[in-house]
């Protein structure tokens, strides 16, 4: 690196489901702001959000059992596949840290998945799900 360059660090951010949830449902969500936020911020480019592959599918189930209307969550994948997310696919890198997480903080294994990445990416996980803010593996930011 040539002397007195700067090195600009491009922050990773690991959002999970609970989070994305935030973005199309507001009604009895707390966060809405920094949840927009962390939106906003990677639009801009100041952010990469990285999400694992089964990432869209979980957003959706859980806005389908908050009963969204059928065109709110329709609008919702649409949404969500514009977003530009990095999605990483399922791989033995990603899902087998996830069962070892899973068995020792007592999480699903897609739940797991989320700190996986976090850890994967040296990246910072940013929740809404308390069991997921516990696990000290990897940097997490609770938002309630």
């Amino acid at each position: 690196m040539p002397s007195g360059g700067h090195v600009h660090v491009h922050r990773i951010v690991v959002v999970d489901s609970s989070i994305a949830v935030k973005w199309f449902k507001s009604e009895g969500e707390g966060s809405l702001d920094e949840a927009w936020s962390l939106l906003e911020t990677h639009r801009t480019g100041a952010i990469t959000l990285a999400v694992p592959g089964h990432f869209p599918s979980e957003v959706l189930n859980g806005l389908q059992y908050s009963r969204l209307a059928l065109n709110e969550v329709q609008a919702a994948a649409t949404a969500l596949e514009q977003a530009d997310l990095v999605i990483v696919p399922l791989s033995h890198r990603l899902t087998v840290p996830a069962i070892d997480l899973a068995r020792a903080h007592n999480l699903t294994i897609n739940d797991a998945l989320f700190p996986a990445l976090a850890m994967l990416l040296d990246a910072e996980l940013v929740t809404a799900d308390r069991m997921q803010a516990r696990v000290a593996e990897c940097q997490v930011r609770l938002l309630a």
